[in-house]
């Protein structure tokens, strides 16, 4: 019996540490941060690793084309959280009044995300290093695991049924 005890103890203490570590990340670095730092680790990889790259043509075309629609579609985001007076701070949840799901909210859940990820892919198709599709991998699974979730599970407990509905008919990303 004390053996079963000493067991379902210290299973429950790695349980209960392994949520403490991963609640140390959740929504604590502002996602226009982990954006600046996989931008910036591309950069950097691509100076490292010059001769990985792969040169093409049409490479700032791309750079541009994807970064204005990541910007616009980032901002039209912003524009719509502006219009229904609901706070855009991705880690003070409890400033969000009302739940957003029209305009570009119909197509996808995160649009601020998505357009953070289009501007990555750019600068990934402008330095031309398929190491940075590590970066961009990296960046997506950060953003759901410490922003996305956690913020979903804050919109589930704040709007409940409606916002079930919403995650059920609008996808997280696209």
């Amino acid at each position: 019996m004390t053996k079963w005890l000493a067991l379902l103890l210290f299973d429950l203490k790695i349980k209960v540490l392994n949520r403490l570590v991963s609640m140390k990340l959740e929504q604590k670095i502002p996602p226009v941060a982990v954006f600046l730092l996989s931008a910036f680790f591309m950069v950097v990889t691509t100076k490292v690793a010059r001769n990985v790259s792969v040169e093409y043509q049409y490479k700032f075309e791309a750079l541009i084309l994807f970064l204005l629609l990541g910007v616009g579609i980032a901002v039209i985001g912003v524009a719509s959280f502006k219009k229904h007076k609901t706070s855009v701070h991705p880690i003070k949840t409890e400033r969000v009044v009302s739940l957003v799901t029209s305009g570009v909210y119909q197509y996808s859940r995160n649009p601020m995300y998505v357009g953070m990820l289009l501007c990555l892919v750019g600068i990934g198709l402008y330095t031309a290093n398929p190491i940075n599709v590590v970066f961009i991998l990296l960046f997506v699974w950060y953003m759901n695991k410490y922003q996305i979730i956690p913020e979903e599970a804050f919109l589930t407990d704040k709007f409940g049924a409606s916002y079930i509905e919403y995650m059920k008919t609008v996808r997280r990303w696209l």
